[in-house]
């Protein structure tokens, strides 16, 4: 997605992985940012006039628009770069050096096609679930082999969206078709949020090998942790909701009603939370999220 508008009194520009379609909006979970200033709406009218000049299969070799440009927002650091690159340029490996070797903390992402996508980003993000140090929470738009396996130290596999289509108690309801197709389109990569280094990876890009040498993308990396949490919360949102979900699929009773759960009542009642604190994967999420 790549769209701007160059008014003299408020220029601005919309990245992300939203396609203007119906389904963009209203049926598939995507994100997009607006961004305002005439830096930013110079940097992709640049990307925009470079596609015009350069032929369909060629890179951006020696353009502006290959690199990380700043986009010159206040107070944030904030950069893009556009596909395609060339071998002397290409950010795929640089990207997956960071999710492997930098990530101290947390991460969390929403990949959609990360089931079909192998390469550098995929095994970044399998050796940074092996860590034990390190709490991962994603999901790809259906289920990621390789990466199924629910760890004892409480990284669990990647969720995927379900069709769930009986069973589901309120506030649930069934989820929109709008004709098939993908329903998390979602592109992003969060690292560290709750750390001062944390860092947000957004955008039309696929974080594949297609995305960063072939396809015409857009891929925005901000430095800044209130937009990290942002993401983070959204990637907490997708990761529940279908959590939840896959649960209610696979599970041999399914609840009628979601409800609060009550203390305990009787002498001897273990109380909801009792789980939270000798469970591995309740305690890294208690202690990361209190």
């Amino acid at each position: 997605m790549l769209l701007f508008a160059h008014a003299y009194t408020d220029p601005r520009t919309l990245p992300g992985s939203t396609n203007f379609s119906w389904r963009g909006f209203y049926v598939q979970a995507n994100n997009a940012v607006v961004l305002r200033g005439s830096t930013a709406v110079k940097a992709f009218r640049a990307a925009f006039e470079a596609y015009w000049e350069h032929d369909k299969d060629a890179p951006f070799d020696d353009t502006r628009a290959a690199g990380f440009t700043s986009l010159g927002l206040t107070g944030i650091d904030a950069r893009v770069s556009f596909s395609p690159h060339s071998t002397t340029n290409a950010l795929l490996s640089t990207i997956a050096d960071d999710v492997a070797k930098h990530t101290t903390s947390s991460l969390f992402y929403s990949l959609a096609f990360l089931y079909q996508t192998k390469g550098p980003i995929r095994d970044a993000i399998e050796t940074v679930s092996a860590s034990e140090d390190i709490f991962v929470y994603g999901i790809s738009d259906k289920k990621v082999g390789g990466l199924d396996v629910q760890k004892p130290n409480g990284n669990v596999a990647p969720v995927h969206p379900s069709a769930l289509k009986k069973n589901v108690p309120e506030p649930f309801k069934s989820e929109p078709s709008g004709g098939g197709g993908n329903r998390m389109h979602h592109k992003f990569v969060v690292i560290d949020f709750d750390k001062p280094t944390a860092r947000v990876y957004l955008g039309s890009y696929n974080f594949s090998s297609a995305a960063d040498r072939q396809n015409g993308e857009n891929l925005v990396l901000v430095k800044d942790r209130r937009i990290a949490v942002a993401y983070t919360v959204e990637a907490l949102r997708i990761f529940d909701h279908y959590h939840f979900r896959l649960s209610q699929q696979d599970a041999k009773t399914a609840r009628r009603q979601l409800v609060l759960a009550k203390p305990p009542r009787q002498p001897g009642d273990s109380p909801w939370w009792e789980e939270h604190y000798p469970t591995p994967a309740k305690i890294r999420d208690r202690e990361l999220f209190a």
